[in-house]
């Protein structure tokens, strides 16, 4: 059985989180704007062989949020350069680690969740044990300024309630562009019938909870979206390629660097039961090394 809590920090902020299991301890990180709810699957396909602990990260599900980004001149450059947006995700996360007790972890990461993983592994290599990284893709830097433009809408309320439309626009295009917003066959990914209209409107609550800023991390993660990045982690990595993920076209460029030894992909079928047990595979594997 999956628990719930919520684990006072060093600062007294309040994160939430999900765990099952037992064994070595694996952290789960879940695409943001969303919360640790969306990794139940991905808990309970690992969690009889590790302790799953899957947080909401700050500002998103029941966790609190980060303290305001720092402002003034020259922070917004600080803030845009590779990694730096996620430094305050990864100072949280050591946190959350070293509060639950222990010295080092494994870290499976999805979307956002991937990068502020990598972040992480750079940073604390000592702390880092392995990584699994879902929904991981390359971006040049052209692609990156186009979806900053774009890509985050302001969904802070609006009298005449048109923020909500804007969100189930955003939401439902989520299953059949990539990016959302160019409506093309050029980008199509899914059809209309893709997302049923419930898990649309889970992912609607989700962006509308996380308020006016849902975007901070989303931004900073999609910032970092570069594979040179990855390349730099010196922990045992393992990349899941699953087909029908909304980021497949930008993913398939992985293949086109060259990886050190201890890097390797995972490829797996379209269907989730097939990225479960390829996410499951990895996970014992790692945990054997």
């Amino acid at each position: 059985m999956t628990r719930c809590a919520y684990l006072e920090l060093a600062d007294g902020r309040q994160t939430h989180f999900r765990r099952a299991g037992k064994g070595e301890p694996l952290i789960l990180l879940h695409p943001s704007p969303l919360s640790s709810k969306w990794l139940e699957p991905v808990i309970e396909a690992v969690r009889g062989s590790v302790d799953a602990i899957a947080p909401d990260t700050p500002g998103y599900g029941a966790s609190d949020p980060l303290p305001e980004p720092e402002t003034g001149p020259g922070a917004a450059g600080r803030r845009g350069a590779f990694g730096q947006g996620l430094a305050a995700y990864v100072d949280w996360l050591l946190d959350f680690i070293r509060v639950l007790g222990f010295e080092r972890v494994g870290l499976y990461g999805s979307a956002t969740g991937a990068q502020i993983a990598v972040e992480f592994a750079r940073t604390h290599p000592n702390a880092t044990r392995f990584l699994v990284l879902d929904n991981l893709a390359h971006f040049t830097v052209a692609e990156r300024d186009r979806m900053l433009d774009r890509y985050f809408p302001d969904l802070a309320p609006h009298a005449d309630g048109s923020h909500l439309a804007t969100a189930w626009s955003m939401v439902t295009g989520f299953g059949q562009w990539f990016p959302w917003y160019e409506r093309n066959e050029e980008h199509r990914i899914g059809r209309p019938d893709s997302v049923p209209a419930e898990v649309s409107r889970r992912m609607v609550v989700d962006h509308l909870r996380a308020g006016s800023d849902y975007a901070r991390a989303y931004r900073a993660a999609l910032q970092s979206e570069d594979a040179s990045r990855v390349q730099a982690v010196e922990a045992p990595v393992r990349i899941i390629r699953w087909q029908r993920s909304i980021l497949r076209r930008y993913a398939d460029r992985l293949d086109g660097f060259d990886w050190p030894a201890h890097i390797r992909m995972v490829a797996c079928g379209p269907a989730t039961d097939e990225r479960l047990r390829a996410i499951r595979s990895a996970v014992r594997e790692l945990c054997r090394r």
